[in-house]
């Protein structure tokens, strides 16, 4: 926003519409009225509306090339408007105008915008052989079409739904099934799911969820109602309950539209429902669970028209970008994608997929399920009903002659082992584990008893990540983070003084404080945090002798590997999202190093010793090894006393402290048969001197 008015103040000038002295006249009232620019021109009587438009429109065509675009003449096409998300026309700033054959027109605040045209030709994909039209459109034209029509359309639309569903649920009798005995009549279920007010239900929960940007949808049976549940960006909330009496239609509604089997309601089902709203298809990935209080259905939305596939689009650190690049591009080898279930890991692969994807190239997925389709690609899908699992379709990928292939999940030893067998014969893989960050991708091969060898050897890069909530735009300010807080993520602050607490050093952080756009939770969508470990020599080298995870860590992070926490915190830094997210998503602790106290390099839960600097990290029992603990005046396998007699006497070679029962030194390894002979009989004559006294 404030590039454009920059630029419109160089056009202003430049084109000799106003003066300078006019112009700051102009910016002065600006700021007074909270108007825009070209309003307070008007309003100050500086020039009549219409002569400045002609001017900024010749002045503006002259700019870019193309035509100008007065949107109180020339509407943009609601049909059009439907295929887009208010998200992707408002960060991008663009109208579509019209479709003529395959050339769509589209008006745009900045026709220069390439990532805004790459965005508007991949929600146009199913259209073949398109090519965009560009015009150009003022900022404030834009701004006050957003204003008025298209946010009211959207909000009027939303708001009947929501009323809808209300009144449904107001509306539904006693008639309907309800929920007792276990004994239900199949077809008493099925009359019941079809019911029109059912289906009317179950259909605007879908709709609700689709148009706030939902990414999962929980129904869960209670004790006294049925529940429903949505995700958005990552964090499950209540959206309403339903009385308990139409549990049993609403969940079978849901079981048809997948084609499951309403009857089976003792074991789990799988299935998919795909559905029309404005223009596009959207897939619901649906799994049904039973549970206590009845099925539990759980659907993931899949929606193919708010991906953006490509590795610039979801990776925002260069140097990462890069990284990634280098190792996707490479011949052939594995790269291992980590994280939890829903952490990104699907769009980061189909991300890569598609810019090694041209036609020289034969790619083939295996997938459980196949979530986006990808053209050009061969994907198919796991049954295991017939038993056709991963490494079954793997070893058919191998007589297919592939370039690169993509497994979806690596869950076995079988399936591993399949995949880095391919990786050292000329192909390129691409696959997931479930770790908690890159380093630990090698422990889990391990586990599944693949030879460090193989790893070293096959292996390009480890990707670890997770998502973040985005700091919501409209409601974003700049805040001073609580000490504690900073303290807890080792962020150095300034020494705070009696007028000033402690602000971190030249960095500023953001949060949002919750509006309408966000639902008043300050965040509105995700940003991806990675963590890339690219193999070079020296982690070859360590993997291949089975070092552990924190030694590993630790060699990558020399060769610059950014951990999940440090990329967090730069997205902090940037104003991309929150500390509190950072601490929640990435700060764990599961998989972070612990410290060791003598040199601060990082060490492993089961080290005894540090290995850099020997800074004693666990007190044993200087006779059989075993752990001890601060107190214990003995130890709890050999019995050694801990207390007094652990320092009896001192070697006379290097000083460290023995026991009466050592016969060698463990410091030095002297021969300690003498010194402790000959303390004890000291010590024995001192108490027979003592007992004669007395």
């Amino acid at each position: 926003m404030q590039i454009m008015k920059n630029f419109l103040n160089d056009i202003l000038l430049n084109a000799q519409i106003l003066t300078e002295d006019q112009l700051n006249q102009a910016i002065e009232h600006t700021r007074k009225s909270k108007s825009s620019l070209l309003e307070s021109v008007c309003d100050l009587k500086i020039i009549n509306k219409e002569e400045l438009y002609l001017q900024i429109k010749a002045a503006l065509e002259i700019q870019y090339g193309v035509t100008f675009t007065d949107l109180s003449i020339t509407a943009p096409d609601s049909e059009l408007l439907n295929l887009f998300t208010r998200e992707l026309i408002l960060e991008n700033k663009f109208l579509p105008l019209k479709k003529s054959g395959n050339i769509f027109t589209v008006a745009m605040v900045d026709p220069n915008n390439i990532i805004a045209e790459k965005e508007i030709k991949d929600r146009l994909r199913e259209y073949k052989d398109i090519s965009i039209k560009k015009t150009v459109m003022l900022e404030d034209d834009f701004n006050r079409f957003i204003a008025v029509k298209f946010s009211k359309h959207e909000e009027e639309k939303n708001l009947v739904i929501e009323q809808n569903a209300d009144e449904l649920i107001s509306s539904m009798g006693i008639d309907l099934l309800e929920n007792g005995s276990d004994n239900i009549d199949v077809a008493d279920l099925s009359d019941s799911a079809e019911e029109a007010p059912i289906i009317q239900l179950a259909n605007s929960i879908l709709g609700i969820a689709i148009k706030r940007g939902i990414s999962d949808i929980h129904i869960e049976p209670q004790e006294k109602e049925l529940v429903v549940r949505f995700r958005q960006d990552g964090v499950l909330s209540i959206y309403k309950t339903i009385p308990k009496k139409i549990q049993n239609a609403i969940v079978s509604r849901y079981k048809i539209m997948a084609d499951l089997d309403i009857a089976e309601r003792r074991l789990p089902q799988d299935g998919r429902i795909r559905v029309k709203m404005a223009n596009k298809v959207i897939d619901f990935r649906v799994s049904s669970l039973p549970g206590k209080f009845g099925e539990k259905i759980v659907m993931r939305i899949l929606d193919k028209s708010s991906i953006s596939l490509g590795l610039d689009n979801v990776i925002t650190d260069r140097e990462t970008l890069n990284t990634v690049r280098e190792m996707i591009n490479k011949p052939f080898g594995i790269i291992f994608v980590t994280g939890p279930t829903g952490s990104g890991k699907t769009t980061t692969l189909y991300s890569a997929l598609s810019e090694r994807n041209t036609p020289e190239v034969n790619i083939s997925t295996a997938e459980d399920p196949i979530e986006y389709d990808l053209e050009g690609i061969t994907q198919t899908e796991i049954n295991k009903t017939i038993g056709l699992d991963f490494a079954k379709i793997l070893r058919a990928f191998l007589r297919q002659d592939p370039d690169i292939m993509l497994v979806g999940e690596t869950r076995d030893k079988e399936t591993a082992k399949i995949a880095i067998e391919a990786a050292l014969t000329g192909h390129l893989v691409f696959t997931t584990l479930h770790t908690n960050d890159a380093p630990g991708a090698v422990m889990r091969l391990q586990e599944m008893d693949v030879e460090p060898f193989l790893i070293s050897s096959s292996t390009i890069g480890i990707i670890a990540q997770r998502l973040l909530r985005r700091i919501c735009s409209n409601c974003k300010q700049e805040y001073i983070p609580d000490e504690q807080t900073l303290k807890f993520l080792g962020i150095k602050t300034e020494i705070a003084t009696s007028h000033t607490t402690g602000v971190p050093r030249n960095d500023k952080y953001y949060k949002g404080t919750g509006c309408e756009k966000c639902n008043g939770t300050g965040y509105k969508g995700r940003i991806g945090a990675y963590e890339v470990m690219k193999i070079n020599d020296d982690l070859r080298n360590l993997i291949g002798k089975g070092v552990n995870t924190a030694i590993l860590r630790y060699s990558a992070q020399q060769a610059g590997m950014k951990t999940l926490v440090e990329y967090s915190l730069n997205l902090a830094k940037e104003g991309l999202t929150t500390l509190d997210e950072v601490i929640r998503v990435t700060f764990t602790g599961e998989g972070a190093s612990a410290f060791c106290p003598g040199c601060g390099k990082p060490v492993g839960e089961e080290f005894y010793k540090c290995p850099f600097c020997q800074y004693e990290l666990k007190k044993t029992c200087k006779r059989c090894g075993s752990i001890t603990q601060e107190g214990w005046i003995s130890c709890t396998k050999c019995g050694l006393k801990l207390i007094d007699d652990t320092a009896d006497t001192s070697c006379e070679n290097c000083g460290g402290d023995i026991s009466i029962d050592m016969n060698q030194c463990p410091w030095c390894c002297s021969d300690l048969t003498k010194v402790i002979h000959s303390s004890t009989v000291i010590a024995s004559d001192q108490r027979e001197r003592g007992n004669l006294s007395g």
